[in-house]
């Protein structure tokens, strides 16, 4: 898939997925958080963007009170951050075996079987892993300001799942 084809596409998942009224003219907070994250995510970040740049737009959508605060929120971050790209990469490695095991959507029952558990795990993992970041945020932050961390990682995640399943077929 030609990388204007792929920008395309990440493009139109996201007027699918943001909220209702996303590109009507918004005033006040709501508009200009909307605006924060949309201007990146509507330049087309491919996966391998994301993965280099994802601490980064992390860091600066998040508004640190102070740079101990922010110092603070690597601490935990960065750990996290490992676990979480750990657990995209073994996704993006299950998806590659899934392109190579089916014929344009025609897979065996025993493989569909091996992949959906393998998938739930991979879900279950990620679950877990979000949770304990937002659990160790608390001391170290205003539960809006975790929020808001929980909101941005949530994006840059459909994002990122998004560039990784947009090429695989469907089941038949």
């Amino acid at each position: 898939m030609n990388r204007v084809t792929k920008h395309l596409g990440i493009v139109a998942i996201a007027v699918c997925i943001l909220p209702a009224g996303a590109w009507a003219q918004e005033t006040g907070p709501a508009a200009a958080a909307k605006a924060e994250m949309q201007t990146d995510a509507l330049a087309g970040l491919g996966r391998e963007d994301l993965e280099n740049r994802r601490q980064e737009l992390f860091v600066d959508n998040m508004k640190f009170s102070n740079d101990e605060q922010k110092t603070k929120f690597l601490a935990v971050y960065v750990p996290y951050q490992e676990k979480l790209m750990n657990n995209l990469h073994q996704r993006k490695k299950l998806l590659d075996d899934y392109q190579n095991a089916q014929q344009n959507g025609v897979i065996s029952d025993a493989e569909a079987a091996k992949l959906i558990n393998a998938n739930v795990t991979l879900d279950r993992n990620r679950v877990i892993a979000e949770g304990e970041f937002m659990r160790a945020l608390k001391p170290i932050m205003p539960e809006e300001q975790a929020l808001r961390a929980y909101q941005i990682d949530q994006r840059l995640t459909v994002f990122y799942l998004n560039d990784i399943l947009g090429t695989i077929h469907l089941a038949k």
